[in-house]
């Protein structure tokens, strides 16, 4: 069961919260005017925002689409501030050693790569 909410085209009644099945027909006779014209109203939820995207990927890149070239360009700027400057990390520097030179590394000299990045 769904609320859906109606609207009297003829006199501007509204019908809020009206409980019925997807299944149900929707309700065409206003019960203050009795005219035929009450219509559902669309609004909000997942269907009002997503476009034919059935994918996250696909909606944030149909976003990025609409979005104006000022908009990206802000957006962008933001991020770089936010990006750190330096390859400084809590525990030192980003260590660039292979795989083969950690595998002859003693532990005591993994430990020092790892929290110091020497």
């Amino acid at each position: 069961m769904i609320n859906y909410d109606y609207i009297c085209q003829a006199c501007g009644y509204e019908l809020n919260n009206v409980l019925q099945s997807i299944k149900d027909k929707p309700k065409k006779r206003c019960p203050k005017c009795r005219k035929h014209k009450l219509e559902r109203v669309m609004h909000g939820g997942v269907y009002g925002f997503v476009n034919n995207a059935s994918t996250i990927g696909q909606l944030a890149d149909k976003n990025a689409s609409d979005m104006g070239h000022y908009q990206k360009s802000e957006i962008e700027a933001k991020a770089k501030e936010n990006k750190p400057k330096s390859k400084e990390t809590v525990y030192g520097k980003h260590a660039t050693a292979s795989r083969n030179e950690i595998n002859h590394m003693s532990n005591e000299q993994k430990h020092n790569y790892i929290m110091k990045g020497k």
